[in-house]
Order: C-alpha cells, then sequence, then structure tokens
C-alpha cells in the first residue's frame, strides 16, 4: 500500500443515461488486506451480480487509473492507495451497458486501521467516511482476485459503473480483522511518545504497561516507512474516533453495526521451501515463545528452531505495520501477550524517545550475523507475501491465511506453532506446504483438507474474528456476509460463525468509553443468554469455548460474559 498527500479536487459526474438512473450503490469501502480475496470472490454469490472489475494498487495521481481512498479532513488530505475491485450486475442490460434496476459492490485493500479509519471519520461536509478517487478507469482490468477472474476478461470499467460511484463516494463499509476498539488503540499507542509506558487493560494495568511507538504527537503523525528493499510503500498515521466526534473535525461519527465473517488464522511462515535449503526443510514447528524472540529481535538463527541440525544461517524477520490488523493480531497473540511482555518494535526507539529506524531495519540476535539477521518493515499483505516468495535466504513472516492469498505461494512453507497447525483436518498430515498452493517440494492437500482443527479446538494462539463493520441494518452489508458463506463452502478461508467453538474474551481499552462485553451469540450459538451487546478490544483476548461462556453465564447470572481474561 502506498499513500499520497494530494488536496484532490473530485469532480462527481451525474448519472445521465437511462442505463444509470436505477443503480444501487450496496457497498462501498475499505479495509483489511486479509478480506480483499474473499470479498471479491464473494460478489459473484450475490443474486445479481456478475460482472467484476479490479486492478493493482496505483501511486500516481492523474495516472491512468488511479483509485484512492481521500481523507478529507484539515490538515490531513491524505489519499490512501491499494488493489481495488467493483461488481456489479446488469440489470435488464450487459455488463458493458448495465441498464433497469441494477447494484454495485465496491472494495478498496488498504488496512483494518486505515478501514475503520475511513468508515469514522467526518471532514464535516455532511457525509462522513473516506471518498472514493477513481480516475481514468477506461482500461483493462487486471484480475487482482486469485481465485475469481474479472467478468468479462480484459475490458474497461464501463462509465455508467464509474459514475454511480462517485455520484456517492463516501464509504460506508470497513473490512476489519480487528475490531473498531483495538483499531482505535493501535492509533493511541502510535502517537504515543517512543519508550514512554502506556496501559493497555485496566484490570491489569498495574503489570501490564506497553510502549508507545513515537510516530508523533496530536492528530498527525509522521508516516511509517516500508523497507525500500521489501516493496517500500508508507502508512499515514492520523487519529480518529469511534464514538462521540471527530478529533480534527469536531463532526459527528456515525453509529455503527459489526458483522462477523469468521475465525482466521493467522499462518508463520518460512522461505525459502523450494531451493534445497535444508533448514528450512528440516523446519516444522516453531513454539510460541521462539516466535517472540525473534520478534522482538533478540534471536536470528535458523537453528534457533527445532528441526536444523546444519550450520546456522541468518534469518530475516519480515514485520508488518504497526496499524495493520494482521500486525496486531499477531502482536498481542505472541510477543506482546501477556506471557512474554515483549514486542514487534522493541528496540526501536532512542534513548532521547525518538524511532530509531524508519524505516525499521534492526539486526537481530545483537548483531552476531551483522547486517544480514534483521528485523525488517514491510507495508500490506501483498509485499509480505511477495517477497516470502521471493527469497532466497532464510526468511520468516506471518499472514492471514485464505486460499487467495496461498495460491502460487510455491517458494513458502507454513509452520504449526506449538505444535498445532492452524489449517488442516486431523486426519491430514502436516507437512508444511499451503493448500492450493501449487508447491511441489511436497504433496499439496488442497483446500478439500482445510478444516481448521486445532484452530477450532482453541489450540492454535493466532487468529481472529474478521468482520464488517457498517450502518446498522445495512442490506449490502447483509447480503455480503450471505455471499462469503457461500463461497466458504468451498474456498476454506476461515470457519464459519454457524461452526465456531471459540471466541476472544472481551476488554475495556483504556483511554476508551466502550466497556468490555462478549456479546449474545455467535452465529447460531449462544453465547450469553441475556447479555449485553459485544464491545471493548479482544485483540489477544484469551481464546474461549463458547459453551464455557454461556454456561458462566447462566450459572453466574452475568450479561457480560468471561471479559477481562488475556493470554
Amino acid at each position: 500500500m502506498k499513500f499520497a498527500k494530494y488536496l484532490m479536487l473530485v469532480f462527481v459526474f451525474c448519472a445521465c443515461t437511462g442505463s444509470t438512473k436505477a443503480q444501487t450503490v450496496a457497498f462501498l469501502g475499505g479495509g483489511s488486506s486479509a478480506l480483499f480475496q474473499e470479498l471479491g470472490a464473494a460478489t459473484q454469490s450475490i443474486p445479481g451480480i456478475s460482472c467484476l472489475w479490479s486492478f493493482g494498487s496505483t501511486t500516481t495521481p492523474g495516472g491512468t487509473p488511479y483509485i484512492a481512498a481521500h481523507d478529507g479532513r484539515t490538515g490531513v488530505n491524505d489519499d490512501e492507495n491499494g488493489k481495488f475491485f467493483v461488481a456489479w450486475g446488469p440489470g435488464t442490460g450487459s455488463c458493458a451497458s448495465p441498464a433497469g434496476s441494477w447494484s454495485i459492490y465496491a472494495y478498496i485493500q488498504l488496512d483494518s486501521v486505515v478501514g475503520d479509519r475511513c468508515y469514522f471519520e467526518n471532514d464535516g461536509s455532511g457525509s462522513s467516511g473516506c471518498t472514493l478517487i477513481l480516475q481514468n478507469t477506461g482500461i483493462a482490468g487486471t484480475s487482482q482476485i486469485t481465485t475469481t477472474p474479472d467478468k468479462p476478461l480484459a475490458t474497461a470499467l464501463p462509465t455508467a459503473v464509474s459514475n454511480a460511484l462517485l455520484a456517492a463516494p463516501h464509504f460506508f463499509v470497513a473490512g476489519t480483522d480487528i475490531r473498531p476498539e483495538d483499531a482505535k488503540f493501535a492509533t493511541q499507542r502510535a502517537f504515543t511518545p517512543c519508550n514512554q509506558y502506556m496501559p493497555r487493560q485496566y484490570f491489569n494495568q498495574d503489570s501490564y504497561y506497553l510502549f508507545g511507538l513515537g510516530y508523533g504527537t496530536g492528530n498527525i503523525g509522521t508516516a511509517i516507512q516500508g523497507n525500500a528493499s521489501y516493496g517500500g510503500g508508507n502508512f499515514g498515521v492520523y487519529n480518529f474516533n469511534v464514538t462521540g466526534n471527530d478529533p480534527i473535525s469536531g463532526a459527528a461519527v456515525p453509529a455503527y453495526s459489526v458483522s462477523t465473517i469468521g475465525a482466521q488464522p493467522i499462518v508463520v511462515a518460512v522461505a525459502p521451501a523450494n531451493t534445497g535449503n535444508g533448514n528450512i526443510a528440516a523446519m516444522t514447528d516453531i513454539t510460541a515463545a521462539t516466535l517472540s524472540l525473534f520478534y522482538e529481535g533478540v534471536l536470528g538463527r535458523t537453528s534457533d528452531l527445532l528441526g536444523p541440525t546444519g550450520g546456522a544461517e541468518a534469518f530475516t524477520t519480515l514485520v508488518r505495520e504497526p496499524l495493520s490488523g494482521t500486525y496486531n493480531t499477531f502482536e498481542y497473540s505472541i510477543p506482546q501477550s501477556t506471557q512474554f511482555h515483549a514486542g514487534q518494535d522493541f528496540g526501536n526507539c532512542t534513548g532521547g524517545g525518538a524511532v530509531l529506524s524508519n524505516p525499521m531495519a534492526l539486526n537481530n540476535g545483537n548483531g552476531v550475523f551483522g547486517t544480514a539477521s534483521q528485523r525488517v518493515r514491510v507495508i500490506g499483505t501483498g509485499n509480505m507475501t511477495k517477497f516470502l516468495q521471493q527469497a532466497t535466504t532464510p526468511t520468516l513472516g506471518y499472514f492471514f491465511w485464505s486460499a487467495g492469498n496461498a495460491k502460487n505461494l510455491t517458494n513458502v512453507k507454513y509452520l504449526k506453532v506449538n505444535g498445532v497447525d492452524p489449517l488442516l483436518d486431523t486426519a491430514t498430515a502436516y507437512n508444511g506446504v499451503l493448500p492450493n498452493s501449487g508447491a511441489t517440494f511436497a504433496t499439496d492437500p488442497g483446500l478439500a483438507h482445510v478444516g481448521f482443527a486445532g484452530l477450532n479446538a482453541g489450540d492454535y494462539p493466532i487468529w481472529s474474528a474478521l468482520r464488517l463493520v457498517g450502518p446498522p441494518g445495512n442490506a449490502g452489508v447483509a447480503a455480503m456476509i450471505t455471499a462469503l458463506a457461500t463461497l466458504d463452502s468451498s474456498q476454506k478461508d476461515y470457519i464459519p460463525p454457524s461452526s465456531m467453538n471459540i471466541w476472544h474474551s472481551h476488554f475495556f481499552l483504556n483511554g476508551q468509553s466502550a466497556i468490555g462485553a462478549n456479546g449474545t451469540t455467535v452465529g447460531s450459538s449462544t453465547l450469553c443468554s441475556g447479555g449485553i451487546a459485544e464491545g471493548g478490544g479482544d485483540a489477544g483476548g484469551s481464546t474461549l469455548l463458547i459453551i464455557n461462556n454461556a454456561h458462566f453465564c447462566s450459572d453466574y447470572g452475568n450479561t457480560g460474559g468471561l471479559v477481562n481474561k488475556t493470554f
């Protein structure tokens, strides 16, 4: 993902032809890269939707094309770029010339915190949400949804579709793999001075503080840079609120509802897997403690993992940006959990409280390998998977599982964590090949054997509930949730809510008004009969069995559930 600061004037063209008078923008937003592939593929299961156009991330304003989410608040005026898809129905016409009544679903891949900000920000113009910039799209799409090619292939986005989007360009959906409260806390942490203690959860704040990250003060911070050798890019740091008023404009933030899509694991991966590297070939498992030590920069040798018996090699450890939902899920599940009290940005502060390395490039293992073993910053899932796939020396990373993310990662091997496989069913032996990736260093188990047995038993530590944030009762969000359930039956991207046995304990986050409550239901399962609505953060919350929470509420007359529990 790349960002550019420009004050853009977006000229909105009215739809003047008969083919565009009855269109409905049912779904417009952006956010989690973990959801981009699923949402794009799922649109083709929505009744009446059969057309799809997608394009990769663009960076040059006025380019061919140029696609961005624009935050127009005073002093921000920032464009967030990412992969983009738009799906629509032909109505009584065709994909090229829709007519009659037809609907549009569009989404830009950003990151969870940006997606949440783009939902809640209010620039005072009368409409909340980031503004879609869509310029010069009259060229062929590039099939960015890896499991679902554009339909029709190699054609331009019809003017009727782009005009309809620009006639109502404000985002009203966010895709996120962390709750809005966790996204707000990630922003608070970015604005807290580097090396300054900040409490996270009130119930154990005497013993559980973490460090701020030091990317600015006030409401507009310093951009987080990606390492140039690993795709570059930068990530804007801007404040927002999930309740009350916008901290910059003072205008009211919108009401919201959170819909759960399912439970999805983060997979820990190593590369190169198909070049005969004996140390990588010997790896099958990594303990949570070892993983934490790599990500705080204490360890950096391949021989620090169980399995390798040859000479130690230097590991490059890839670290996502701190405002990524993937980063925050991983952060509070492993290194920044209450078990390890570490962190992926550990040591990235000077003695004077400034950020030491931006973009991050910090030596691992106290410099034992010189600069050969480092923690380096990568921006976005695309760069994480790209540079794992291209690795020729030992490289460690992580990303949310999906069939789309795994496809063509032939040089990448995933690891069990604490002996638990996050993906396969119990009848299928682990061999490290990402299902349906096409890798040949061992037998590809295929998607049919993805059953998430270890995850749904509550044993795998790194996962989150994927969510859509939107206006209460929004029909477009509801249609997408239904379509995602249809898609997942074959694509196996996550455990659907109807099959989930697990949930995260929720909690109040310091500096926020929302209370912690686990909610009333998960899918069709009762979580807390007569309970109160889900609220608070849950990134790093203890993995609970849903039935345990229901029994607790029933036995003790409790309405919040088993809250305030962490790893």
